[in-house]
């Protein structure tokens, strides 16, 4: 369980703006944190400014404020905070060349330092980023950014929008997800939508999530003629986001409905929601995604019966449970190494096993999507196996991208008695044959 003062952080890391959420130990669910205490204030702009004539820390101010400073022609303004570091660009602040991860780094310690009026950074043992686009670069750059702000007691996580989106879900009532869930996200480029689905026959219950883009429902300027041609742009709107809707729930067995982000409102989709609430719940707000890494980084710390019973698969997700057959004594244990689910840019393990009869590693494979377990046997030429345990070998596993799982494997030897012939085997697993 968390420590008694415990707290896990699901942060949004967004282009235009971020969200910040967090849970307590004694709570069982996350708050979202607003920039004025009282009020619904989450979105924070990703936007950095730095004050003319400061030095330091203290210079930067971040989100509303560092627009307002902006504006005043106070400072320097850094937008695209994300963008930034997906390309990893080197910005020019006055004579000071900042690069991507120094530039994240700052933001996202002036987030979280408002994040202090709600708990003690000193409090977080997980947190879990959420980003639109999980990029290898981006991510890579956010955990150096996490490491410049000196947070070793926090483990750190990614998940994507579509895994926020099962951890939200699944912590709900089960009666808000009976059958299918249709999520709606609406932002300045378009509307995506995601659709949630359960295979209930399987143990534990396989959950998939298939997404569509629609730029076609993108808001446009209308900058002249304003209310005559708001009004005509809004009712086309609402006329498309019907006809998406309608094809989506006539396909499907929809329970629950989420529209996502502060574009959608009663006053134009009108003629969609009075579809969509046919027999469905339709929920509306935009800090699903926070909420959800916030749960998920939750399920880090402290795995729920959720965690073993529902399994959410994807293309960038191991589809099967990894495990070994270990001595204990006089007994056999199974020994789990990495669970089906994990995402591959989450998928990290290391351990010592003594090696006593032979030297081949076995490995067992089981699939959780109705494939047929099998054995994965990886031997270790040249080693000579003494048979009186003074064999150690060191296993690591971890993934480069979402096609294999990687196995690095190192002898260590046995102390003085029995020095390391610094000898390493590396073993490839396609995803495709672990599936």
């Amino acid at each position: 369980m968390l420590k008694k003062n415990g707290v896990v952080v699901g942060f949004d890391l967004g282009n235009d703006y971020s969200q910040i959420s967090y849970c307590r130990a004694d709570q069982s669910m996350p708050d979202t944190m607003s920039l004025v205490m009282g009020e619904e204030q989450y979105n924070i702009p990703t936007v950095l400014c730095k004050m003319h004539g400061n030095d330091g820390h203290n210079a930067w101010c971040v989100g509303n404020e560092a627009l307002r400073c902006a504006s005043q022609e106070n400072g320097i303004l850094v937008e695209n905070l994300a963008l930034l570091a997906k390309n990893n660009v080197l910005v020019k602040v006055y004579e000071e060349d900042l690069t991507a991860d120094e530039l994240l780094a700052i933001f996202i310690k002036k987030t979280l330092d408002i994040l202090t009026m709600y708990v003690r950074i000193e409090d977080i043992e997980a947190i879990a980023f959420t980003i639109h686009d999980m990029d290898r670069v981006l991510m890579e750059t956010v955990r150096k950014a996490v490491e410049r702000l000196d947070m070793k007691h926090a483990a750190m996580h990614f998940l994507s929008h579509e895994d926020c989106f099962f951890q939200y879900i699944i912590h709900q009532p089960s009666e808000m997800w009976i059958h299918d869930v249709l999520l709606y996200d609406y932002r300045a480029d378009g509307m995506k939508s995601y659709l949630l689905q359960m295979n209930r026959k399987t143990n534990p219950v396989a959950c998939f999530i298939e997404s569509a883009s629609f730029s076609q429902m993108k808001l446009a300027n209308t900058s002249q003629s304003y209310t005559e041609a708001e009004g005509a742009q809004y009712a086309q709107l609402d006329a498309t986001l019907l006809e998406i809707a309608k094809e989506q729930c006539e396909m499907h067995n929809i329970t629950s409905v989420f529209l996502l982000g502060d574009s959608f409102s009663k006053e134009w989709c009108k003629e969609s929601l009075r579809y969509l609430c046919r027999g469905r719940r339709v929920f509306q707000g935009n800090n699903l995604f926070s909420k959800g890494a916030c749960y998920g980084a939750r399920e880090k710390v402290y795995a729920s019966t959720l965690s073993t019973s529902y399994v959410y698969l994807s293309d960038d997700k191991l589809r099967a449970n990894i495990g070994m057959t270990c001595d204990r004594g006089r007994d056999e244990i199974y020994f789990p190494i990495l669970d089906a689910g994990t995402s591959w840019y989450d998928a990290k393990r290391e351990f010592d096993v003594m090696l006593t009869k032979n030297n081949t590693i076995t490995l067992n494979i089981a699939p959780v999507d109705g494939g047929k377990a099998r054995l994965a046997k990886i031997s270790l030429e040249g080693l000579k196996v003494r048979g009186n345990k003074t064999n150690r070998v060191g296993l690591r596993f971890f993934m480069e991208d979402a096609q294999a799982v990687q196995i690095e494997i190192t002898d260590k030897g046995f102390g003085e008695f029995f020095p390391s012939t610094g000898r390493m085997w590396r073993e490839c697993l396609p995803l495709e044959v672990i599936s």
